[in-house]
């Protein structure tokens, strides 16, 4: 029996490298977004610490120390607005992305299922072919004399 050959196997592979495309374009806006996210993740945790330790030094009050943590802080916190900004940004984007990645998977499911549906076709028209070539042997088997 002869091997399956789907005549659209180009345009397949080429929706299999368009689908991979996007898919690395998704994987690098989320993992931007991921970044972001850590980032002000940090920064929070930078500023309660700054905080926690604005209160927790036992020694006499230094008012320079005090305004020079609540400066520190307010550069973190404008930081952090900063950085919330370009993480919606960065999550439209990869919203869009992500819509481009679907539709290249879209078409290279299509084409898959194509590809699958036209085999099991062929493989079933070969089956049949062989049972009429053994039927065929087997009637004019039947049909001759004995010897």
């Amino acid at each position: 029996m002869r091997r399956f050959q789907f005549r659209l196997e180009r345009f397949l592979e080429l929706r299999r490298w368009k689908e991979r495309e996007w898919e690395l374009k998704l994987a690098r806006a989320q993992g931007e977004c991921l970044l972001l996210e850590n980032r002000i993740r940090q920064i929070g945790e930078e500023i309660g610490a700054s905080r926690l330790a604005q209160f927790s030094d036992g020694r006499r009050v230094d008012v320079e120390a005090m305004a020079r943590r609540e400066l520190y802080v307010q550069r973190l916190a404008v930081e952090r607005e900063r950085a919330q900004v370009t993480l919606v940004e960065k999550r439209r984007e990869m919203e869009k992305v992500r819509a481009g990645y679907l539709e290249a998977s879209r078409d290279r499911k299509v084409l898959d299922k194509l590809k699958e549906r036209r085999s099991e076709e062929y493989y079933d028209r070969q089956l049949d072919e062989e049972y009429k070539a053994v039927d065929d042997l087997a009637t004019s088997a039947a049909a001759r004399p004995a010897e």
